[in-house]
């Protein structure tokens, strides 16, 4: 990732539709070093997506059995954690949040072959949820965590590309994500550990 990169996701870290939700808004040296230990972590893959060559949208996928999500629901074989964020406040809309949640979404599960991806969003969150629940998403309650509540959202593939086999699926803007490609071997979708 360089140093742009780091400047972009900083900048948006500072911006009152993500920063109470993110809560990074903090020195760009202390980010760097956040995003130095994310992008190095193996059960971690970061992307920046982007339209038209403009950065739009931040994607994290992570693997369940290695993030505290997995004590507040069953987790299952071929499950998947997913964070997003959508940078420019103009993109944070129900159409443009709905084609960028929805290619991330196709993204991650054509990636990963996953069965299911797990986000919780914070309960707060009046955009990102809905359209999470409308591209097939459940909601399974709210969690308490120790740095936020959320909402548990399990968006189940079945579910998902029924919803894209009865919608019109053609973007206005072609959404591309960007492989960072120094990652470890690996994937974050995967088995359930055995002990």
């Amino acid at each position: 990732m360089t140093g742009k990169d780091i400047d972009i996701l900083h900048t948006w870290m500072q911006l009152p539709h993500i920063a109470p939700f993110w809560k990074l808004n903090v020195s760009r040296d202390r980010f760097a070093g956040y995003l130095d230990r994310t992008l190095n972590a193996e059960n971690k893959r970061v992307f920046l997506v982007y339209v038209d060559d403009l950065p739009v949208a931040y994607l994290m996928a992570y693997s369940i059995f290695q993030d505290p999500v997995k004590d507040y629901y069953e987790a299952k074989s071929g499950d998947l954690g997913m964070h997003l964020l959508i940078g420019p406040r103009e993109f944070l809309n129900k159409d443009d949040g709905l084609m960028l949640i929805r290619a991330m979404t196709a993204f991650l599960m054509k990636k990963y072959e996953c069965g299911r991806i797990i986000g919780e969003p914070d309960v707060r969150n009046r955009i990102v949820i809905p359209i999470l629940k409308r591209i097939g998403g459940e909601r399974f309650g709210t969690i308490t965590m120790p740095h936020k509540k959320a909402a548990l959202m399990i968006g189940d593939r079945n579910r998902f590309y029924r919803y894209l086999l009865t919608k019109d699926v053609e973007f206005r803007k072609e959404p591309k994500l960007e492989d960072n490609t120094f990652w470890k071997a690996g994937a974050p979708c995967e088995k359930e550990p055995s002990n």
